[in-house]
């Protein structure tokens, strides 16, 4: 779907942001099912306006915040955050029944035509779905590599998981790592203990497990580790 507005503001009104919300109702009468678990935004423009709060509504008439939309304590009350400059969203959530959502933009951008303001703000896609998976498990190989230095692994860390906005964290039951010194992955060894071969390739596998209905989505894995110079 696509769900666009225009606001035109006097050059000599000095407005430098305009807010506006986007209130779509769900149809329930095209779905053979009636939950929720998955929210796809595309905003248009793409990587300008600010998405600063999602919110739905259920059958029983309860508005609630979407649970994975980034919030924070202010005054012992919990507020959303403000996803700046916003491209493709997706969020994963526990399935919900929702008949109507509503999205809470900024738009601070704007360019000039005949002696006014033009702020564009809305969505090319709304899409809300309800998704499910085959496979309860997954897993993938990551190889970090030193090869072409003259360097070599002295200790490597339990790597790190950044989220995407819209997703809900890791813990130690949705993902596990296991650390390995060959491609074959032959033989499993301890993260944060040192290593004293001249070894230039580790070998890190990923394994992620679905928590109830929600599945784990990783934005990007950092490995920490220490290194030294090969000395021949």
């Amino acid at each position: 779907m696509l769900e666009a507005r225009q606001s035109e503001k006097n050059e000599n009104e000095c407005v430098t942001e305009v807010y506006g919300i986007i209130h779509v109702t769900i149809p329930q009468d095209i779905s053979n099912n009636i939950y929720t678990n998955t929210l796809l935004l595309h905003p248009s423009p793409e990587y300008s306006m600010s998405v600063l709060d999602i919110q739905y509504k259920n059958q029983n008439g309860e508005c609630r915040r979407i649970e994975t939309c980034p919030t924070k304590q202010v005054n012992n009350a919990e507020v959303p955050v403000e996803i700046t400059e916003a491209g493709k969203l997706v969020f994963s959530f526990p399935k919900r029944e929702i008949t109507e959502l509503q999205i809470k933009v900024k738009q601070p951008y704007w360019f000039r035509h005949d002696n006014k303001r033009v702020f564009m703000y809305g969505f090319q896609d709304i899409i809300v779905e309800y998704r499910e998976y085959s496979q309860d498990t997954a897993e993938f190989v990551t190889k970090f590599s030193l090869e072409g230095t003259d360097r070599r692994f002295t200790n490597v860390g339990s790597p790190n998981i950044t989220t995407p906005v819209g997703e809900p964290t890791f813990n130690d039951y949705t993902a596990k790592h296991e650390l390995y010194f060959d491609e074959g992955l032959s033989e499993k060894f301890n993260f944060s203990t040192d290593i004293f071969q001249p070894l230039q390739a580790v070998y890190v596998k990923t394994i992620l497990k679905t928590a109830g209905d929600q599945v784990p989505i990783l934005r990007e894995l950092e490995l920490p580790y220490r290194h030294e110079e090969i000395i021949e």
